[in-house]
């Protein structure tokens, strides 16, 4: 026996299912479809039996069960001893069963003591289980976890549609030994026209060893982005935080330490050849001393003119202008901090000549006006008037298909302070970069000659003026193998600065391996390696591996691969199907304080939304990409 949720409208009606119109014409606003082997109308209680091989389908809920009591006054239904699913396969990879369960149209399905199947096999036991059956879902996501730090935790997020354009997010998360952390956010965005977030999180830790005093700890921040029309846009960007390391151990934010925070609200307009933009801006720092954020400056506001590079009708010459000013406040002058109202100028004219069809040359002369009157300082800081000019020759030579051959003269001047020992020069600098391209691989090598010089100094060694020779190889035989090499060598100490050596290989069924080497001389002796592979074993199996390193090498004495230590090392194992997914990871890293490696693990199920909920429901591409911190 069949029936949908609809207003009966004809036909023949038998007396066994007359409790069918009934029900139906009440619960038309949801749609539901029952087959059963039997149907019996209890009149006296006003409900409605259904028995022998039962199954239901509701928004996009499929369910088996033995039995169904359907409520007509009080849209109630109670099930017993049934599978629900919303995997629409004939044989689902999951399921969920219960004893009992209780249902409401149009609001909720709830039941306690629910198992959880992943194909034929019980994977979890669930107290208590809930799912939304409004238009407007609720989403319940609870990622237990655990770490040395905080040993057990979980972290829930209770997720709600406003509407169509509003998403509310509300953040329970619980730590063994930190407490319960709470907070919210608002989602919102309409393609082409407006997106954003409100974010606030906080936790009164019970103990916190890594800065002493501090048991409040918290985030907030804000985000937003619109188009005012006409060519108009403004946005809006603010992170504060009560302490610098907050993002290490609360979010998943790539930046692990905000030693400095940036707040800024901007309106800007952009057409085909200008850019004018109105900003404000304040820039704090953390004091270490202080534990805490404290303003460095601050700019109320900054407005600017740029255009791109535009041609003069008629003549040979392109220009591109710059318009700046600014009134600023900051501390790097006085401890009290200082006022500062600037203007700023800048005119750039270029001039590109073919000598030949090989041969190009590219002559550019800039010039810059400056005026400055900062307050509460000496007197000699009100009314300054500066300017500079500099030039720039750019001889380029493609002596064969292969070979490209780049030298370069900058210059530039302040000619109001030419009596000091420079002559008012800023910089003199002749640049080469010479270039190589093969069918497969890219050779580049550039270095720059410094020729600034005092008054009557002789150059008596140009080595030592040399700011380095840097040479880079990109080698790519196919499209799975990828080899970058690059050396900033110093010719003055004849040892590199800095050597870096990355591969990235990409086999079939997206097996891949990313490996890199590098080392500084800042550190000697010590080589830093970096490893990432990731292999699908089946079209459902993911596994990935990434790993940081550093060691110390002695190549004369055979003391190589020494004093191994680890940066991070994580391991996570994903498994995927359209209606479930799963997730083993552990990571474990340096932390701020040194002590310990610092180091947590997760598993976690998730049942995919239906296709309504994809449809309706929570903007989960959306703010992956807008907000990562929470994923």
């Amino acid at each position: 026996m069949t029936s949908k949720m609809k207003p009966f409208l004809g036909g023949v009606l038998f007396i066994f299912n007359f409790s069918f119109f009934i029900f139906n014409y009440l619960y038309c606003a949801q749609e539901i479809a029952i087959i059963s082997d039997k149907v019996q109308f209890d009149k006296l209680h006003g409900k409605t039996i259904f028995s022998g091989n039962v199954e239901m389908k509701t928004g996009d809920l499929f369910l088996h069960c033995d039995e169904i009591e359907a409520y007509t006054k009080t849209r109630e239904l109670m099930l017993k001893h049934l599978y629900f699913t919303t995997c629409n396969l004939e044989n689902p990879h999951y399921k969920y069963y219960a004893n009992k369960a209780h249902l409401i149209m149009n609001k909720r399905i709830t039941a306690t003591n629910v198992m959880l199947y992943l194909g034929d096999f019980p994977s979890a036991v669930l107290p208590y289980y809930y799912k939304s059956l409004k238009e407007k879902k609720y989403k319940i996501e609870i990622k237990p976890g655990y770490s040395n730090r905080d040993s057990f935790f979980a972290k829930g997020i209770l997720g709600y549609p406003f509407s169509d354009y509003i998403y509310g997010k509300l953040y329970i998360d619980y730590f063994t030994y930190k407490g319960w952390g709470k907070g919210g956010e608002f989602l919102y965005g309409k393609k082409d026209e407006i997106k954003g977030t409100i974010y606030g999180y906080r936790i009164d830790e019970k103990n916190f060893q890594s800065i002493p005093g501090i048991t409040k700890r918290w985030n907030a921040r804000i985000y937003h982005w619109q188009n005012l029309g006409h060519n108009w846009f403004t946005q809006v960007n603010s992170n504060y935080a009560s302490d610098e390391s907050f993002n290490a151990y609360y979010t998943d934010d790539w930046i692990k330490i905000y030693g400095a925070l940036e707040s800024s609200i901007s309106f800007t307009k952009n057409k085909e050849q200008t850019t004018t933009r109105i900003s404000f801006s304040r820039f704090d720092e953390f004091n270490k001393t202080k534990n805490k954020y404290l303003q460095t400056s601050l700019a109320v506001p900054s407005v600017s003119f740029t255009t791109r590079q535009i041609k003069i009708r008629k003549l040979p010459l392109y220009y591109e202008l710059n318009l700046r000013g600014a009134r600023t406040w900051d501390k790097s002058f006085i401890s009290t901090g200082a006022y500062t109202t600037s203007a700023l100028g800048d005119i750039y004219f270029s001039n590109p000549l073919n000598l030949t069809r090989r041969i190009s040359l590219t002559s550019s002369v800039g010039f810059t006006q400056i005026w400055r009157n900062r307050d509460e300082v000496t007197f000699i800081e009100k009314d300054v008037y500066l300017w500079k000019y500099r030039t720039n020759l750019n001889l380029n030579i493609r002596s064969t298909r292969s070979l490209n051959h780049q030298f370069i003269h900058e210059f530039e001047q302040q000619p109001h302070i030419r009596h000091d020992d420079y002559h008012g020069v800023l910089l003199n600098k002749l640049k080469t970069v010479q270039s190589v391209y093969l069918d497969n691989m890219t050779i580049r090598a550039f270095t720059a000659l410094n020729i600034r010089r005092m008054l009557n100094e002789e150059i008596k060694s140009l080595r030592n003026r040399l700011e380095g020779i840097t040479t880079e190889i990109d080698y790519s035989p196919n499209r799975s193998l990828n080899i970058y090499y690059k050396n900033d060598y110093n010719v003055v100490y004849r040892k590199p600065n800095s050597v870096q050596l990355d591969s990235y290989l990409k086999l079939k069924n997206d097996i891949y391996i990313r490996d890199g080497i590098s080392y500084n001389r800042s550190k000697p002796g010590q080589l830093t390696l970096f490893t990432e592979t990731g292999i699908r074993p089946t079209r459902h199996w993911e596994i990935a591996y990434k790993m940081q390193t550093s060691f110390n090498y002695d190549f004369y004495n055979f003391e190589n691969f020494s004093n191994l230590r680890y940066y991070e090392k994580a391991i996570k194992i994903y498994r995927d199907l359209h209606c479930w997914e799963a997730a083993f990871s552990y990571l474990e890293r340096i932390p701020i304080d040194q002590k310990e490696n610092y180091y947590e693990l997760w598993f976690n199920i998730r049942i995919k939304p239906g296709a309504v909920e994809k449809k309706e429901g929570y903007p989960e591409n959306e703010a992956r990409n807008w907000y990562p911190w929470r994923y």
